[in-house]
């Protein structure tokens, strides 16, 4: 099992590094800290 955890630190200014990690590093649980948006602003869809 892969764990990753990043501090994200704005999620929606680093959406594109962050989609780019997730599919090279291919984890299995993803701990994301700092996102500072609210749930509504999260790119749920594009994360998922």
């Amino acid at each position: 099992m892969r764990i990753t955890t990043w501090n994200v630190n704005s999620v929606r200014q680093r959406l594109d590094h962050l989609l780019a990690f997730l599919k090279e590093a291919s984890p299995d649980v993803v701990c994301l800290q700092e996102l500072k948006c609210v749930e509504e602003a999260f790119p749920r869809e594009s994360v998922e």
